[in-house]
């Protein structure tokens, strides 16, 4: 297991790039295009696309969108649709950033993936960002499929380039990788290739949790420290903890029963107490541990005294937020190594 490696949780793409995940980007990459394509060009030449793949209509909540052909100049609006592009070995030519540990919209586990230039940053991808962006970008087609695009919004969109959302049945946000995954190959004409994607980081975890029996049956939670200073666990559903129930770990059962079919419950420190378990994951812990370790309530629990608790970085944080095929072989080495470390420590 790699050992963890000290960044600066700002630092661009092109100054990470001496920084490789071996066991990550070996498995989930599957290469795609001629390393050596012109650098003032990123984006793919249209030639990736499986036979018969065009025209291909994608239903979505707004209708459908026709891809005529392969497109050679896609833009990603979604966050983490760039990751699942780079997975499939086609680079964008603009990305989504978001608010995190990245500045440029690469994270640290798809750095080795981009291929040529560096693609446009969309800035608050999120919230509200700027159109023109990507006008100027010139995309002959946009994915936007994890993300909250209404239907004015989409409307502009379209009006750039075809456009394709997340399906009518599904919520903003709340998106299963595997689909997101199976979509985006779809409408970029790599159908097969996004199903042998998503079907070897299935794989990946199954066989993880099967050299790793000692998670199994035991029990775990993933908070977060929100802005009103409450907290926040994820519920075993969420996509944040989902590793951790594919790994055998079972959320805390007083807690468990609070979630009610909601992806997250909030705990004020009254309510520490539900999060006693035997392994605490906290999102940004580094962020929030000043206040935390302020709370008798908190550092009390026996989960904490007893070494329990688990710091997630700013860049395992954002990339847990965000399941693909790239961040979830990340994750997943990180979750494991740290875990492991605990139990070797108490």
């Amino acid at each position: 297991m790699k050992p963890e490696v000290a960044v600066n949780p700002m630092l661009s793409r092109r100054a990470m790039l001496s920084v490789t995940f071996a066991t990550a980007a070996g498995f989930a990459l599957a290469a795609c295009g001629d390393s050596a394509e012109d650098e003032s060009t990123p984006g793919t030449e249209g030639g990736h696309a499986e036979a018969n793949a065009f025209p291909v209509t994608i239903d979505h909540k707004f209708g459908s969108t026709t891809v005529e052909q392969a497109p050679s100049r896609i833009a990603a609006v979604g966050i983490g649709d760039a990751d699942v592009l780079l997975s499939l070995g086609l680079t964008p030519v603009l990305v989504p950033v978001w608010k995190g540990s990245t500045d440029d919209g690469i994270g640290v586990w798809a750095d080795s993936a981009v291929q040529g230039a560096e693609p446009t940053p969309l800035a608050n991808a999120t919230t509200d960002f700027d159109i023109e962006t990507i006008v100027a970008a010139a995309p002959d087609l946009i994915i936007a499929v994890n993300n909250a695009i209404d239907e004015d919004l989409y409307k502009q969109l379209s009006a750039i380039a075809p456009t394709v959302l997340h399906a009518a049945d599904q919520t903003d946000w709340v998106l299963p990788w595997q689909e997101v995954t199976t979509r985006i190959g779809t409408a970029v004409g790599v159908p097969a290739q996004a199903r042998q994607e998503v079907q070897q980081v299935e794989d990946l975890i199954v066989r993880t949790r099967a050299e790793n029996p000692q998670f199994e049956g035991k029990t775990a939670a993933l908070v977060i420290r929100w802005s009103d200073g409450n907290l926040r666990a994820f519920s075993p559903e969420a996509a944040r903890a989902q590793l951790l129930t594919q790994l055998g770990f079972t959320a805390p059962a007083a807690l468990k029963d609070r979630f009610a079919g909601k992806l997250n419950y909030e705990i004020s420190a009254e309510n520490y107490d539900l999060l006693e378990c035997d392994y605490l994951l906290f999102d940004n812990y580094e962020k929030a541990r000043p206040e935390m370790e302020t709370q008798p309530a908190f550092t009390n629990l026996n989960v904490v005294k007893t070494g329990g608790l688990i710091s997630l970085d700013p860049i395992v944080s954002d990339a847990v937020s965000m399941p693909n095929p790239l961040t979830i072989p990340f994750v997943l080495e990180d979750f494991v190594a740290k875990i492991n470390q605990t139990i070797a420590g108490r």
